[in-house]
């Protein structure tokens, strides 16, 4: 008795012969591993820039699945671990290379930062996550201001007893390090230690101050430039009686 299959059989099966007969290679649907997701980074990691301001190249997540072949409309979210920063979008979706991106601005605080990628998927699974870290420098100069006494006594031709010390800030508060202050004696004919002098990890620069031989009000001067900086220049006094 002769087997009778259905249409849709059937032409399965001429589709099938057809292939062997040819000597092609048979393409059947392979299901296996195209429901996994895998998370990964894709470009942005480990950057430096300057605190409040957007880093030069955005974060790159990418989405494939078990075959190797990009996730399309894939949500990603974007946290940043200190509140003072921004990422854009926060919530961004895969394009049809599988990638997510977003533009990162720093927080304000020197120092590492962190920003964290993470799949948006269903309560009952287990979120993947990627980290991505920068390194947040000081911005430019903003403000200079004294950080000992700017009005002292002193004796001719004799050391102040108090170093004048300034220091240096960004736009947020942060020392910044590496600054050229420049000394300058205006009033009194002394001398420093050094007309330059560079401020440290902590800001702050510091000089020798010798008086010179007049009485009365000698002065000095720390200024930071060439472009505007609030408070400079510092002058501190010296009263010479003796």
């Amino acid at each position: 008795m002769a087997t009778s299959f259905p249409p849709a059989s059937r032409a399965f099966i001429l589709v099938l012969a057809g292939a062997l007969a040819c000597g092609g290679d048979l393409l059947l649907p392979d299901p296996t591993g195209a429901s996994e997701i895998i998370l990964s980074k894709a470009g942005g990691d480990n950057q430096t820039g300057m605190v409040g301001e957007a880093l030069g190249e955005p974060l790159v997540v990418k989405v494939m699945n078990g075959l190797e072949q990009p996730v399309v409309g894939q949500e990603v979210k974007f946290v940043f671990t200190d509140p003072a920063g921004v990422v854009s979008p926060a919530l961004a979706v895969t394009n049809s290379l599988g990638e997510a991106r977003a533009n990162w601005r720093l927080g304000t605080e020197t120092g590492p930062q962190t920003v964290v990628a993470q799949l948006v998927v269903a309560d009952s699974l287990e979120p993947q996550t990627e980290e991505f870290t920068a390194q947040a420098g000081p911005g430019a100069p903003d403000t200079l201001s004294a950080k000992s006494p700017t009005s002292q006594p002193g004796r001719r031709r004799e050391e102040v007893g108090t170093h004048p010390v300034i220091q240096v800030v960004d736009r947020f508060g942060n020392p910044v390090p590496q600054v050229s202050v420049a000394w300058s004696v205006t009033t009194g004919e002394g001398e420093v230690s050094e007309a330059i002098s560079l401020t440290d990890p902590t800001g702050t620069a510091t000089v020798k101050w010798t008086l010179g031989g007049r009485r009365g009000v000698q002065r000095l001067t720390a200024a930071v430039g060439p472009g505007p900086v609030t408070g400079s220049p510092v002058t501190f006094t010296a009263t010479v009686l003796f």
